[in-house]
């Protein structure tokens, strides 16, 4: 037993501890997944993983026809997610945190709007797409299209 307590001892602390794996370099940057909840009948995540170079072309695609209203989230790896979205609702959002981007063509003067707790930013129904401050969408907790 002696031996036993000397030999361990006399191991590197190193030795001793568990083994564990590398870390994975080639797994690319941290991500997150943009979410709003909920999204009503016919309304839906628009598209995945899309880049932002093509960003402007999918709110532009998404939100084609009148009354609807496209948001576009950044995901932390360069690429974003699209929402379509139409109904006059009140939304709460997780995960939008940066590289947020809305393109608005609901008819009237239907507004598209964001708000947390120190910031809140309303997009007109115009047809443009408009951009929002990274320091103000990170602050967006809820989301009303209306």
């Amino acid at each position: 037993m002696v031996v036993t307590v000397i030999a361990a001892l006399s191991l590197p602390l190193a030795a001793q501890a568990p083994a564990q794996a590398a870390p994975d370099v080639a797994a690319g940057t941290a991500a997150w997944t943009p979410e709003i909840y909920p999204l009503y009948s016919g309304e839906r995540v628009w598209a995945r993983n899309v880049s932002s170079a093509n960003r402007n072309a999918a709110l532009l695609a998404c939100s084609a026809a009148s009354g609807i209203a496209c948001v576009s989230a950044g995901q932390g790896d360069g690429n974003h997610s699209v929402f379509h979205l139409f109904r006059c609702e009140t939304r709460s959002l997780s995960n939008f945190i940066d590289a947020l981007a809305v393109r608005n063509n609901q008819t009237g003067q239907a507004q598209v709007h964001f708000w947390g707790p120190r910031y809140s930013v309303k997009i007109p129904a115009d047809g443009r797409i408009t951009t929002v401050p990274d320091y103000a969408t990170y602050d967006f907790t809820n989301l009303d299209i209306c």
